[in-house]
């Protein structure tokens, strides 16, 4: 995604999804449009002036994809991500504790998984395992169509669906792997 800084009396651009039906502007993870309903997910993202950025009193920007925001915006109109401040999500994996504050793919390929060289060892967790996304909401778990499966508390995911673990919880990824998640109050 391309970032573009504010600058005062610049206009801010974000990238979205515009409908080819109604031409409505949609969050860039978007896959039907707001307005009338059609899909847009093979809709090639485009870049769009700020609703606001033409408001000399618009201060606020988006901390993901840094787009002028509306005044009191729980989630920003144009990458769809909120903007509450939730717990942190402290993950501990067998070799420590650690803060997840971004998205994480737990695997063994070293270009997709930071994680890869100390899972070298497990053989039973795949290349590409699972994705964990921290949200203010929770922590999205996605199992990537890894061949042993994904278990948050013991419940088999399905695979490429999103779960949002919502409060303190396990994470199986194989047999001899389990990790605990726990939430810190900010």
């Amino acid at each position: 995604m391309r970032r573009t800084r504010r600058t005062p009396g610049r206009c801010v651009m974000a990238r979205v999804r515009i409908c080819p039906t109604c031409r409505g502007e949609n969050a860039l993870a978007a896959i039907r449009c707001v307005q009338c309903g059609v899909s847009i997910a093979q809709v090639s993202p485009t870049e769009a002036a700020s609703p606001m950025s033409e408001s000399p009193t618009a201060c606020a920007s988006c901390p993901h994809c840094e787009a002028t925001l509306p005044p009191d915006s729980a989630a920003c109109p144009y990458c769809g991500e909120s903007l509450r401040a939730g717990p942190h999500i402290v993950i501990t994996w067998p070799w420590g504790a650690k803060t997840l504050d971004q998205e994480l793919i737990v695997g063994r390929d070293p270009k997709d998984s930071p994680l890869a060289d100390r899972l070298a060892g497990y053989s039973n967790i795949s290349r590409r395992h699972a994705r964990l996304r921290p949200t203010a909401e929770g922590l999205w778990v996605e199992d990537l169509g890894s061949t042993n499966g994904v278990l948050v508390n013991e419940t088999r995911l399905t695979p490429r669906q999103p779960f949002l673990l919502a409060e303190s919880g396990s994470l199986r990824l194989a047999k001899d792997f389990v990790v605990e998640i726990k939430w810190c109050e900010p």
